[in-house]
């Protein structure tokens, strides 16, 4: 089994930084220059923003409600997604069950379900994590059934002939062998729950983080709507790293690149 380079991470950080570096500084550069529109902000008076909206504790409170709803959908769709996922992997039946209403469903862009979903049960948080657990579900679904379906046919094979109930056969066997293939999916779909939950927010009345982006464009207050923006993106990337972790811990041992 391959082994992987734990050196690696730690040979590209100082390239990484540097290339971020260089970035962030021509921007600083490009934004400071004569002319430039005041609507291109650089990166220095965007942290400002946000470090100055932090200190008035104004941003506590629509990003706590922001998250909310992002966790709140990611672990519904998320968890259902996986579950069917793996079902349909290990049953025919399962999967024949789903795979035309997934297919058509699939193709439908989440966001414009939003008003449908708003006419029954108004633009309210239950609406908006709903739009995003079923945002959630597909990457979930799609990627723990491939999983499911890539299982080596010798390991479910052992486990009849060493008469293992089904049921131990699934956490014992199917389970384990597309942990891989199943973090990859829940990871795809922590990055889409962001995504909607600011695409829902500034859809009808809101509170969040998405809401704060929109009013301040609207009221041409760049620099609150880009300070949000940075929020968003901090609580992503957190969100993110912290799932890595998990998925490194629950899959040592397996070869899989998760990225950085």
């Amino acid at each position: 089994m391959h082994k992987p380079d734990t050196n690696e991470g730690t040979r590209l950080w100082p390239v990484t930084l540097a290339s971020v570096m260089l970035i962030l500084c021509a921007w600083e550069a490009a934004s400071r220059r004569a002319g430039s529109p005041e609507y291109f902000l650089g990166p220095l008076e965007i942290v400002g923003a946000a470090v100055a909206r932090l200190v008035h504790g104004d941003v506590l409170e629509p990003a706590v409600r922001s998250i909310s709803r992002a966790f709140g959908g990611f672990a519904l769709g998320g968890a259902l997604g996986v579950a069917l996922g793996l079902l349909s992997g290990v049953s025919r039946t399962v999967r024949d069950l789903f795979d035309v209403p997934q297919a058509f469903v699939h193709a439908i862009p989440k966001i414009s379900l939003f008003p449908a979903v708003a006419v029954w049960l108004g633009f309210t948080d239950t609406s908006r994590i709903l739009i995003i657990a079923l945002s959630c579900f597909f990457p979930a679904y799609l990627n723990a059934m491939s999983g499911a379906l890539g299982i080596n046919p010798r390991y479910l094979w052992l486990s009849r002939n060493n008469e293992v109930s089904r049921l131990a056969s699934f956490f014992q066997v199917v389970l384990p062998a597309s942990l891989l293939r199943t973090m990859v999916g829940l990871r795809i779909s922590l990055m889409v729950a962001f995504i909607l939950m600011v695409a829902t927010e500034v859809v009808g009345h809101s509170d969040g983080l998405g809401t704060i982006v929109m009013e301040s464009y609207q009221e041409g207050d760049y620099r609150q709507m880009y300070a949000a923006i940075l929020y968003i993106a901090l609580a992503g990337y957190l969100s993110n790293l912290a799932l890595e972790s998990v998925a490194r811990r629950l899959c040592r041992g397996q070869a899989m690149e998760f990225g950085g």
